[in-house]
C-alpha cells in the first residue's frame, strides 16, 4: 500500500513551516531550502526507520523521496521555477562594434563524465578551449559582421576579462589567515566590480561617473585586503599611498597600471556627479582596475589554489526526479 504524498506533506507541514521560518531568518536562498529542510527532518523529525538506515540516509530511496516531497511543498509555497539554482556567473564588459556589451561568466564548467550519474566540475582561471563565446552574450550576436581584425579584438578581450575576473574571484576566495573585516572587504570586491558594470552599462553619464568610483572601491578594498592579511592596517582613498604600505610586504605591480587610474580626489568627484567621464574613458579604467585586482589578489597567502581544479561530482538520487514518481510505503 502507498502513502499519499499529500498526506506526507500534511503531516509533516508543521515540521517545514518551522524550518523555513529559521532559514528565513538565516536569509537562505530558496533553492538551498528543500534539501536542508530534508536533512533537518530526518535529524529532528524522524525516529526511526524500518528499510534502510537513518544513520547514511542521503542515498537511501525514502530519503529521495522525502526531498522530492518538500520540493513540491516549496514550489507551491513559493512558485515554480523558485527551487532552480541560477548558475553563477561573473559579468563582465567588451566592446562590441564600439558599444559596452555585457558577458556573463560562469563562474565553473562542467563536463559529463557518466551520462545521468557523473560529471567533472572545473574552476577555471580562463577561458577554456571548449567554451563558446557565443554562449557568454545575453543575445548572441553575429559575429561575421565583424572584419577578421576586429573579430580578434574582440575575441582578445573576451579572454582579457574573462581571465581577470576568474582569477580574482579565485584568489579572493582561497585567500588564508585574514581577519572578519579583511573577509568582510574581500567578499565585497566583486560586489563593487557588479555594481560599476551595471552603472557603465546605463551609458547615462551620471551613472557612468558612478561606476568609475566603484572601481576606484574595487581596488582600494584589494589593496586593503592584502595589507590586512600582513596583520596592519591603512586609512584612506589614495592608491598610491596604499600601494605603497602593499610594498614593504612584498606586493609589486606592473609600472604602468596605477598612473592609468583617475586621482583618488577626481573618483570621488565621480562619486557626486561633479566631474565627467566618457564612456571610453570609463570602461578603459575598467579593464584597467581588473588587471590592478588581478595583480593584487595574485599576490595574496592562499593555503589551497582551486585555480583549474577538476572534481568528479556524482548525481544524488533525488536530483531529476519528480515527487510523483515515487511513494512513501508504510511498514
Amino acid at each position: 500500500m502507498h502513502v499519499n504524498n499529500r498526506e506526507f506533506l500534511d503531516a509533516s507541514r508543521h515540521w517545514l513551516e518551522l524550518f523555513d521560518k529559521r532559514m528565513s531568518y538565516d536569509n537562505v536562498p530558496i533553492h538551498e531550502r528543500p534539501l536542508k529542510s530534508a536533512m533537518w527532518f530526518v535529524r529532528d523529525a524522524i525516529a526511526d526507520v524500518n528499510t534502510g538506515s537513518k544513520e547514511n540516509y542521503l542515498d537511501e530511496e525514502w530519503f529521495c523521496v522525502i526531498v522530492n516531497v518538500i520540493k513540491e511543498w516549496y514550489a507551491d509555497r513559493y512558485g515554480s521555477t523558485s527551487c532552480h539554482a541560477s548558475r553563477d556567473k561573473l559579468s563582465g564588459i567588451v566592446m562590441l562594434h564600439l558599444t559596452p556589451t555585457i558577458i556573463s561568466i560562469p563562474v565553473t564548467t562542467s563536463r559529463v563524465e557518466v551520462e545521468g550519474e557523473t560529471a567533472w566540475l572545473t574552476f577555471p582561471d580562463k577561458l577554456q578551449d571548449d567554451e563558446d563565446i557565443l554562449e557568454l552574450f545575453q543575445s548572441k550576436p553575429n559575429l561575421n559582421y565583424l572584419e577578421p581584425d576586429e573579430r580578434k579584438l574582440l575575441l582578445d578581450s573576451i579572454k582579457d576579462v574573462v581571465h581577470w575576473s576568474r582569477s580574482i574571484q579565485l584568489n579572493l576566495h582561497s585567500a588564508s589567515g585574514l581577519c572578519e573585516e579583511a573577509t568582510a572587504m574581500a567578499t565585497s570586491v566583486w560586489m563593487h566590480f557588479e555594481k560599476a558594470i551595471s552603472d557603465i552599462l546605463t551609458l547615462q553619464q551620471a551613472s557612468v561617473a558612478v561606476g568609475c568610483w566603484e572601481l576606484h572601491l574595487c581596488i582600494e578594498k584589494a589593496f586593503k585586503v592584502f595589507i590586512y592579511q600582513n596583520n596592519t592596517k591603512k586609512h584612506g582613498h589614495c592608491l598610491d599611498d596604499l600601494y605603497e604600505e602593499a610594498k614593504k610586504f612584498g606586493l609589486v605591480l606592473r609600472p604602468s597600471l596605477l598612473p592609468l587610474l583617475p586621482h583618488w580626489k577626481t573618483a570621488i568627484q565621480y562619486r557626486y556627479g561633479e566631474k565627467y567621464v566618457s564612456i571610453d574613458e570609463a570602461i578603459e579604467i575598467y579593464r584597467v582596475a581588473l588587471q590592478v585586482v588581478f595583480e593584487i589578489t595574485q599576490g595574496l597567502k592562499k593555503e589551497l589554489s582551486v585555480n583549474n581544479a577538476s572534481i568528479l561530482l556524482k548525481k544524488p538520487r533525488w536530483v531529476g526526479n519528480k515527487a510523483g514518481e515515487a511513494r512513501l510505503q508504510p511498514p
